[in-house]
């Protein structure tokens, strides 16, 4: 296991071993849900993580002074070769990761090969494993790391426990919240060992993959971890990615949220979706959190964009509009005359479907366009068969019949 000096977040006062834990402010009150995942870590020693810019706005600190960006393990290598850069000494645990964040080679330095020593005597305690601190330190006890100095919920990643029994593969994922300290481990069953679980963990890039170097950051599973583009999250392996908004768009505060493409990517309006690649016609209105509604399953399909929902409570509280309830159809015949029902048309296949459906069929009207107006008969015409019938056994009748008389005609 290869602790990062926080990729995105290392005390810098942990470089000289005196760290020491802070209470982290926050004023989430949801006006940045749908920020895009470009995390920060701030506060004197660099330990609050934010998982963006509005996020840490809110609890009251200034980006430009008291805060370092934080750009997320996935998007550059698992490499571990600890930076400090620039004037607030922010730390970064490669120089791929302090180039996201703005830094240039010449503006930041290795910090000091140091590791303090616990001046408290560990001889009775528990081995339990830790490597601390930007320069991975290793420490054989809490007592040791604590001795040291060291935080171990902001400085510190626990070591595999020895009696793990894991594969020798080589998958790495670093493990950890957008902004705060990421532990890196050689496959998921390490990092299970060490405490961490799958919705916890981002997987790595594995070496050797082409990709282009277009930086189109996507964020994928629910950490989220996010990648340099679609092609890097897939050879991750990564799921569930969806296009962020690129930073600098100009869009109103307006939360009108829509759901977008086959991955359903949620954005706070529709003017983000487009800013992130959707157009309007890949997009459904969302059900805003504070609607109050049944959590009866009745679906409905709503509009030109066929967007779905559980029940026609929740498609009013998106504002959808042109909606029919989905076809309920058992214990109903395959009989095809097509019907019409209620002000926005439904279509269902027959009445029985369509009274399944909660429509009286007295109220509806034979679909204009069903082919025995257009002069195509039906398999009912052709059978005789009327609404309602099993058509299935009619087929089944005449095909018995056809199958006599060609016994007969052979005979």
């Amino acid at each position: 296991m290869i602790p990062l000096s926080r990729a995105t977040i290392i005390l810098t006062v942990a470089i000289f071993g005196i760290a020491q834990a802070q209470t982290c402010p926050s004023n989430d009150n949801g006006q940045c849900d749908f920020e895009p995942t470009n995390p920060y870590s701030c506060g004197a020693d660099y330990t609050c993580a934010y998982s963006n810019r509005c996020l840490a706005e809110a609890a009251g600190f200034n980006i430009e002074a008291d805060c370092c960006q934080a750009p997320m393990q996935s998007l550059c290598g698992m490499i571990s070769s600890p930076l400090v850069c620039g004037n607030k000494q922010c730390p970064y645990a490669n120089e791929c990761l302090a180039s996201l964040a703005g830094y240039d080679p010449s503006q930041c330095t290795a910090p000091p090969p140091t590791c303090p020593v616990s001046d408290v005597d560990c001889s009775g305690e528990p081995s339990n494993p830790y490597t601390c601190g930007p320069n991975n330190c290793p420490y054989n006890t809490v007592c040791d790391a604590e001795g040291a100095r060291f935080d171990l919920g902001d400085d510190c990643c626990q070591d595999t426990r020895s009696n793990t029994v894991c594969t020798s593969d080589i998958a790495s994922v670093s493990c950890g919240p957008p902004g705060g300290k990421q532990c890196v481990y050689s496959n998921q069953c390490l990092a299970d060992s060490a405490g961490y679980n799958l919705n916890q963990c981002c997987n790595a890039v594995p070496d050797g993959i082409v990709c282009t170097t277009d930086f189109k950051p996507v964020e994928c599973g629910s950490i989220p971890c996010v990648y340099s583009n679609q092609c890097q999250a897939d050879a991750a392996g990564a799921t569930d990615c969806c296009p962020q908004v690129p930073e600098g768009i100009a869009c109103t505060t307006e939360y009108k949220p829509v759901k977008c493409g086959s991955e359903q990517c949620e954005y706070a309006n529709q003017c983000l979706a487009d800013a992130a690649g959707y157009s309007s016609d890949q997009c459904c209105n969302a059900v805003p959190d504070d609607a109050v509604c049944d959590t009866i399953y009745e679906p409905v399909t709503c509009g030109p964009n066929s967007c779905e929902y559980s029940n026609q409570c929740e498609a009013d509280a998106a504002g959808a509009t042109e909606c029919c309830r989905q076809p309920v159809n058992e214990g109903c015949t395959l009989n095809y005359a097509p019907i019409m029902c209620g002000k926005d048309s439904c279509r269902y296949d027959n009445e029985c479907i369509a009274e399944k459906s909660g429509f009286d069929p007295n109220s509806c009207v034979p679909d204009p366009n069903t082919p025995a107006q257009t002069g195509i008969s039906t398999l009912a015409d052709r059978t005789g068969n009327p609404s309602g019938c099993n058509s299935l056994g009619v087929t089944f009748g005449l095909m018995v019949s056809s199958a006599v008389i060609v016994l007969e005609m052979m005979m």
